[in-house]
């Protein structure tokens, strides 16, 4: 009994030095430098539009309305780059850590799930949803046990991102709600993509952050200019438009390397 309580006592008493190790280590070099003021709530609104997102999405794929449910989708992927911006330039909170992580749990897990399970055909739609959801989370719970170990390089991710994943499987889902087997194929591939940890991905935010203010715009202005053309031609032009970026996106890390290889093989004949 008396090593319960003590284990008990050390959870508790830890708690706190967690929670602040969680804020010193999450702080980034510009937050630091600016002092403690309201917009430091900024990330967490935004990590709560992201969670509305999801939940209202979990309901238009109940409701078999998985296109609406995609939308919400891109809609809460660019309130989750835009909170962790919020996060480096105004600070963030304790609870913006786990807000992050739960809303992404919402919109990239049980959202894509429930749309797969409703509108894909027998069973195995249903088997194909569970699969997919579960795994997702337990990749989100990799993610975040590892977002703060010494040797992470923020300006990757480490493995395909959730948002990705579960934009894919979503898109594949609407494109082929008959044929559970390709679906099926799709989820398995996406989950390999999200597990693979020693694949390299470019933080898209922080990519763009890089730019120059005018790039920023432009790229910003042809951002949404396609999205509005894919919206206005129909469920399945903007499932196809997400499913094709998010391909080429998850093939980046073979053509970097494929790249470094070419150039090493020049340079050797050279």
């Amino acid at each position: 009994m008396g090593w319960r309580i003590a284990s008990y006592s050390g959870i508790v008493t830890g708690c706190p030095r967690f929670y602040q190790a969680m804020d010193d280590s999450t702080a980034s070099p510009v937050s630091a430098a600016i002092p403690r003021t309201p917009l430091r709530h900024l990330a967490d609104c935004l990590s709560a539009g992201n969670a509305v997102c999801g939940v209202v999405s979990c309901f238009f794929a109940a409701a078999g309305q998985p296109h609406v449910s995609l939308l919400l989708l891109l809609v809460g992927a660019v309130l989750d780059g835009l909170d962790g911006a919020a996060a480096r330039r105004f600070g963030g909170t304790r609870i913006g850590v786990i807000a992050d992580d739960v809303a992404d749990a919402i919109s990239y897990a049980i959202a894509p799930a429930i749309a797969v399970a409703t509108i894909t055909t027998g069973v195995e739609g249903t088997a194909i949803g569970i699969a997919f959801g579960a795994l997702t989370i337990l990749r989100l719970v990799f993610f975040t046990l590892k977002k703060n170990a010494p040797d992470t390089d923020p300006a990757v991710f480490r493995g395909l991102p959730s948002t990705v994943g579960g934009v894919v499987v979503l898109s594949a889902a609407i494109l082929w709600p008959t044929i559970p087997a390709l679906v099926g194929f799709v989820a398995g591939a996406a989950v390999v993509f999200m597990t693979s940890f020693d694949a390299a991905f470019a933080h898209l935010g922080r990519a763009a952050a890089a730019l120059p203010k005018q790039d920023r715009a432009r790229v910003g202005v042809l951002v949404l200019a396609v999205s509005a053309v894919a919206v206005g031609l129909g469920p399945m032009v903007l499932a196809t438009v997400c499913l094709s970026c998010s391909l080429v996106y998850a093939a980046t890390p073979v053509a970097a390397q494929l790249d470094t290889a070419i150039k090493g093989f020049l340079a050797a004949r050279a």
